[in-house]
């Protein structure tokens, strides 16, 4: 008889693609395992934009999955990896799943082709304060508008006119076959993406040990490592999943490069830098990066 696994997601179209994706994968690592999909709402899917950044951001989108893991009623809960925060719960555990997705912000526009390209005054929509930040820093002469909601809701609001613009993550679009509405992929050094944009992950149980097991077989060694740096380096600034930092590791062989980004919310003051070291150095090498931002003021700019 085959170990039946349930696997909590959010009810959005990208969620419960996302979670399809996670659920191949595992049944195509272990053959004596399926799976049954748990849809649910989030509280981060309810709240208006106020609400939801005074009352935790991006984490309001695991609480309800949170939940059914303590209550045993799920065994695991899939994620994007750049919606959760970097300092869990101490119950939880985490783990990436496979290849990364691309990592890169896109621009969607029925009126320009790139972000160059828009007129003083043009309207960008994103709810994201890192790329608020960016684009108040990079194109002053644009403004920007607060923009929540799924993929197909924003969509819907830049068709309508409520924008001219809207800037999302290259991932999710692709992973919704949508990815012809992408008129520009922004430069990675430039627009340097949230932590673990692009990366899947799993959140179950920290003593759930037969999850860890299924689960660790599923798991690409160099995305988790690229992720597990990303996520250090916002923890030890005292960042979280609503603060304008980008950070990104990629591997080369046996380095890593790693780069970043913090700013104020305004986008007028911003600490940028690069490092590269040995992959087998990547947790003081992380430290080391994050000191150097907190030693130039990063901290003060989260204020």
């Amino acid at each position: 008889m085959k170990k039946i696994i349930k696997i909590a997601t959010r009810k959005s179209p990208l969620a419960v693609k996302q979670a399809e994706i996670v659920s191949q994968i595992i049944l195509n690592h272990h053959d004596n395992i399926d799976v049954n999909l748990i849809p649910m709402i989030s509280s981060g899917d309810q709240m208006d934009s106020k609400s939801f950044k005074s009352n935790g951001g991006k984490g309001l989108f695991l609480k309800e999955l949170e939940d059914a893991l303590l209550r045993k009623d799920v065994d695991m809960a899939v994620h994007s990896m750049k919606d959760v925060p970097a300092k869990l719960l101490k119950k939880f555990s985490i783990l990436s799943i496979m290849d990364r997705g691309n990592p890169r912000d896109v621009f969607l526009s029925n009126k320009f082709k790139s972000l160059d390209k828009m007129p003083e005054g043009s309207i960008v929509g994103t709810s994201s304060p890192r790329r608020v930040a960016l684009i108040k820093s990079i194109y002053k002469k644009l403004t920007t508008k607060d923009l929540r909601g799924n993929i197909e809701t924003r969509i819907n609001k830049l068709n309508t006119g409520e924008v001219d613009a809207i800037i999302l993550a290259a991932a999710g679009l692709t992973r919704l076959s949508l990815k012809s509405k992408i008129k520009q992929e922004l430069p990675l050094n430039i627009f340097i993406p949230s932590a673990g944009q692009g990366t899947l992950c799993v959140e179950f149980l920290k003593k759930n040990e037969s999850i860890k097991q299924i689960l660790l077989n599923c798991v690409n060694k160099d995305v988790e490592i690229c992720t597990n740096a990303e996520r250090l380096f916002i923890k030890k600034i005292n960042g979280d999943c609503m603060s304008p930092i980008g950070v990104h590791a990629k591997i080369n062989d046996k380095e890593i490069i790693i780069e970043a980004i913090v700013a104020n919310l305004k986008g007028s003051k911003f600490i940028k830098s690069k490092i590269i070291g040995l992959k087998k150095d990547i947790v003081k090498l992380t430290e080391n990066f994050a000191n150097f931002f907190i030693n130039q003021g990063a901290r003060k700019l989260l204020r």
